[in-house]
């Protein structure tokens, strides 16, 4: 079960990508994270398209994950985090293997400072929106960080069964039954513990429901294209097996938006 978090602002999202930076980019080199790099990354990057030549914006780039795989796909990239230390693993990366991407620090709601109306060509967030206070007011800067007819694609974490509480009932030999699930409208910010990794740290993440998510996507001004719950292929079960559980529920939820310039008519 995940405990309610009092501290989920700018400065404490700050503090504990800092503090889970080196264990979270040394479990991604050494292939940690197989649910992003195997699962529903290559599913994110796939519902982006053909980005030869487009400039793209990546908000919540962590170490460059994402960033890297616009860029070796032909993109300009800009990539943005709020935690300097991820920066600097991302930086690292692109020193050794320079892809051409300019990474910058700041909070994602705080754009606007640097990044001029209409820039970009598609905005992009792989698992990062949920971890960031604030969403309205970031998705408010990817709408006007776009140019007229812009793409907004982001995975987020599933909001049906990434719940307050959440349980795998196992049997006698450890393999999972069935998911536990509790508590879907209990919206606010929960604390997430991450073990296994080369040490033991925690982040905060935001639960809000379905109808919270796409009331604020589509209040910031985008419309729905294509909404995909992902689930792992043939190939990636063959190769990883312990991604069986993601062939049974719905883990991820991967949105394509359309930005509009045009002036929203209101209901009368």
């Amino acid at each position: 079960m995940l405990e309610p978090t009092e501290h989920f602002d700018s400065d404490s999202v700050r503090a504990s990508w800092d503090a889970a930076a080196d264990a979270y980019a040394e479990g991604q080199a050494a292939g940690r994270d197989y649910y992003r790099y195997e699962f529903f990354g290559p599913q994110h990057v796939s519902l982006c398209g053909d980005v030869e030549g487009l400039s793209v914006l990546d908000l919540g780039c962590g170490s460059g994950y994402f960033a890297r795989e616009m860029a070796l796909a032909g993109a300009s990239v800009t990539a943005v985090d709020i935690s300097p230390r991820m920066l600097e693993h991302a930086r690292r990366i692109e020193a050794d293997t320079p892809l051409g991407i300019t990474y910058l620090e700041s909070d994602a709601a705080s754009i606007g400072r640097f990044v001029p109306e209409g820039r970009f060509d598609l905005v992009t967030s792989c698992m990062a929106l949920q971890d960031m206070p604030g969403v309205p007011g970031v998705l408010q800067e990817a709408h006007r960080a776009l140019r007229d007819g812009g793409r907004l694609v982001v995975s987020i974490a599933h909001p049906c069964t990434d719940t307050p509480f959440r349980k795998w009932e196992r049997d006698d030999s450890g393999g999972k039954r069935w998911l536990c699930i509790d508590r879907y409208f209990e919206r606010g910010p929960l604390e997430y513990p991450w073990r296994g990794w080369a040490y033991e740290f925690s982040t905060s993440a935001i639960h809000a429901t379905l109808e919270d998510w796409f009331g604020w996507f589509l209040s910031a001004g985008f419309s729905l294209s294509t909404l995909r719950e992902p689930r792992p292929s043939e190939a990636a079960l063959a190769n990883r097996p312990d991604l069986e559980d993601a062939s049974r529920v719905p883990y991820y939820l991967l949105l394509d938006f359309t930005a509009s310039r045009a002036p929203r008519i209101q209901a009368s």
